[in-house]
């Protein structure tokens, strides 16, 4: 995979504060013409260094009120079939696995506590779970979701 130049790490800096600047804006931050912008966002996008664009919605204004944090841990020889179960939950929005132990840490958003609940304990009732903890975040402090991490 090809290095990054300092026009392409401008280009993406830039659409991550605002992935819905103009190609005209963007070339007048970067110092290059327009055509020369939407060539390198098409390649950036062709190479996988950008993954898309998106709306970011508020969650709780879409009635997604609770949100928590999951450590689900599993049989080894059970693991990827729980991290794929555990993925394909529409309230799960993000799943990362943990380094060691047969363990992912799984957030996901709720409307309420009762289906929180009702999650953990689907969660638990999977064949291969071996244990689930769960925190409920009360306050989010810095959130970046312009990183794929």
């Amino acid at each position: 995979m090809r290095q990054l130049d300092e026009y392409d790490r401008m280009i993406i800096e830039a659409l991550r504060k605002d992935g819905r600047i103009s190609y005209r804006n963007l070339a007048s931050i970067v110092g290059i013409s327009n055509v020369a912008v939407r060539d390198r966002v098409s390649k950036l996008v062709k190479r996988g260094y950008i993954k898309g664009f998106f709306a970011l919605a508020d969650s709780r204004l879409i009635g997604k009120d609770v949100s928590a944090i999951f450590e689900v841990e599993a049989n080894t020889n059970e693991f990827s079939e729980v991290v794929e179960k555990v993925s394909a939950c529409e309230e799960v929005t993000k799943v990362y696995e943990k380094v060691g132990t047969p363990t992912i840490f799984v957030h996901a958003s709720f409307s309420n506590i009762d289906e929180m609940q009702n999650f953990a304990e689907t969660i638990y009732k999977m064949k291969g779970v071996v244990k689930v903890t769960s925190s409920m975040i009360y306050k989010r402090h810095k959130f970046d979701p312009s990183l794929d991490i």
